[in-house]
């Protein structure tokens, strides 16, 4: 069993602050983005104490001093869900999503696009900007990220923000469920019974960004 594992299970029987010991030396002493991911997660479902999450927010920041894209990302989530300080800032959220864009992170591409699409900053100074927010999940789709792809894909599809297309939702949908995103498996199955059109060459870009994306992965782990 990993430590991740172990910590999990402590988790699930109820022992938090156990878990929050085994996550919390994971994200220090190895940056563990999982553990990050279940340390915030943690937070947001107000299963630590008020010591623990000033410790991990502590942390975060310094991390962030020092280049973690990751921190960057989970302060962004933070702030964005307002889970410490009891309201959302927008405008912090904005500001480390854009830190952990620059450090390769590129599912806060999605996190961000969502924000300029929603308009849900928009009364904390953070306009409305529809095409910055759809340039920003494109983005993060062509370089991997399924939740970017599975995302703009959806607002395509929908059609309530963003004017229908489908040709851009068949085509993010497929790369999402290549990247695995089951849920877009099942969104792109709705569709081709409901569309009938020929999208032959939106699954050949799919499967060409699909595969340049696993190349980059496979160069990343050689480097």
């Amino acid at each position: 069993m990993s430590s991740v594992e172990l910590g999990e299970l402590n988790l699930r029987n109820g022992k938090n602050d156990a878990a929050f010991d085994i996550f919390f030396d994971l994200a220090q002493f190895e940056l563990s983005a999982d553990a990050q991911f279940a340390l915030v997660k943690m937070c947001f479902d107000g299963l630590l104490k008020t010591e623990q999450a000033e410790r991990l927010m502590n942390w975060l920041n310094r991390e962030t001093a020092r280049g973690n894209g990751y921190a960057d990302y989970n302060l962004g989530l933070i702030h964005e869900q307002g889970t410490v300080g009891g309201k959302p800032d927008f405008k912090k959220a904005v500001e480390f999503y854009a830190k952990a864009i620059k450090e390769e992170v590129h599912d806060a591409f999605c996190n961000l696009g969502n924000i300029f699409i929603t308009g849900s900053g928009s009364a904390q100074g953070v306009p409305q900007d529809i095409n910055r927010g759809l340039e920003l999940l494109e983005k993060g789709a062509q370089l991997g990220s399924r939740q970017a792809a599975y995302t703009v894909g959806s607002y395509y599809g929908k059609g309530e923000i963003v004017p229908v297309n489908h040709r851009k939702a068949f085509l993010y949908l497929t790369l999402a469920s290549l990247e695995k995103h089951d849920q877009a498996k099942r969104v792109l199955l709705i569709m081709q019974h409901a569309v009938k059109e020929d999208f032959s060459r939106e699954l050949e870009e799919a499967q060409h960004m699909y595969a340049k994306t696993q190349n980059m992965r496979q160069l990343y782990k050689l480097l």
